[in-house]
């Protein structure tokens, strides 16, 4: 990610003005409760256990769609967005391998469609036009700084986010959840000019203790389990690397079926998780002219699994 990108809208700064007016207090924090990153937890690892893999996604496509088709699909449900879809790049500091007309290409296409598509549409109208985001980018692999595999980056200089499939090991709820972790950077960008800012009105939600790391790319090269909520005021592990990764992680965990749930019960014990629900709620209400309110991530909460085809 880069800092300080210039030309950033006043409009979507003026949205944030005594959002964190209305939020309540926080939890107390316990010596060493909230562990330090790069060093392992104690606990159930959330890619086996907190993933919620009774949530199906489907692409209603046959099975024997083409490339061809499913790109023009994609590009259709795209546009209905006011989204345009890059398929090529380029994208800077990345590196991508595209998805062919073979049938292994085809069906990890088909996997990433069933997942992104959704998960944009749960968007209201407007609401890309507001935060910026023009393009999304849908690429088999994704490599950023020559080593790291990811799934998902924000990319500024396109006004885009990239997903990747990348032999995703997630199940679907996983991955849709790094759809919205990974533009939820690119809104705190357009907010602020910085993926790194640190919002003093965030920071004020944490109790006293509770510390942050050296930000998310420091979680990669080893074994990492992202706990869920491992500590009061964290939604999981992954988001005490950095007030960015924190803010972010809230704000995936909120838009996701079978996560939006946890959070929702997690926060009914936990006074500082349930401030900064609120608070990015508050945000997404502001972004959205109103259209995505506390009853819309109230559904979301209840939503329920969709049941296995037979």
């Amino acid at each position: 990610m880069r800092r300080g990108v210039a030309g950033r809208a006043g409009l979507l700064r003026g949205l944030l003005l005594g959002l964190g007016l209305s939020l309540g207090g926080c939890a107390a924090l316990g010596p060493g409760q909230a562990g330090t990153p790069g060093r392992p937890v104690q606990g159930p690892d959330s890619l086996a256990m907190e993933c919620p893999s009774e949530f199906r996604y489907e692409l209603a496509l046959p099975a024997t769609a083409s490339l061809d088709t499913l790109q023009a699909h994609a590009a259709q449900r795209l546009q209905a967005l006011g989204l345009r879809l890059n398929w090529d790049g380029p994208w800077a500091h990345a590196q991508t391998q595209h998805f062919g007309p073979q049938a292994a290409d085809i069906a990890r296409l088909r996997r990433l469609l069933a997942v992104a598509l959704p998960a944009l549409e749960r968007y209201q109208p407007g609401f890309f036009q507001r935060i910026g985001l023009q393009e999304v980018g849908l690429v088999k692999d994704l490599v950023v700084g020559d080593t790291q595999m990811r799934l998902a980056m924000p990319a500024p200089d396109r006004s885009a986010v990239v997903y990747a499939d990348n032999g995703n090991p997630l199940c679907a709820a996983g991955m849709e959840l790094r759809v919205h972790h990974e533009l939820y950077h690119l809104i705190e960008e357009r907010l602020f000019g910085d993926f790194y800012y640190r919002d003093p009105a965030w920071l004020a939600l944490n109790p006293e203790g509770l510390g942050y790391g050296q930000g998310g790319a420091t979680a990669y090269g080893g074994v990492f389990h992202n706990l869920g909520h491992p500590a009061p005021g964290l939604v999981s592990r992954y988001a005490q690397y950095g007030p960015e990764e924190d803010k972010a992680e809230v704000f995936g965990w909120l838009m996701t079926p079978g996560y939006a749930g946890r959070v929702k019960a997690w926060s009914e014990q936990d006074l500082t998780l349930a401030a900064k629900r609120r608070f990015m709620m508050a945000l997404v209400h502001r972004l959205s002219a109103g259209t995505m309110s506390e009853s819309f991530f109230e559904t979301l909460a209840r939503q329920p699994p969709v049941p296995a085809a037979h």
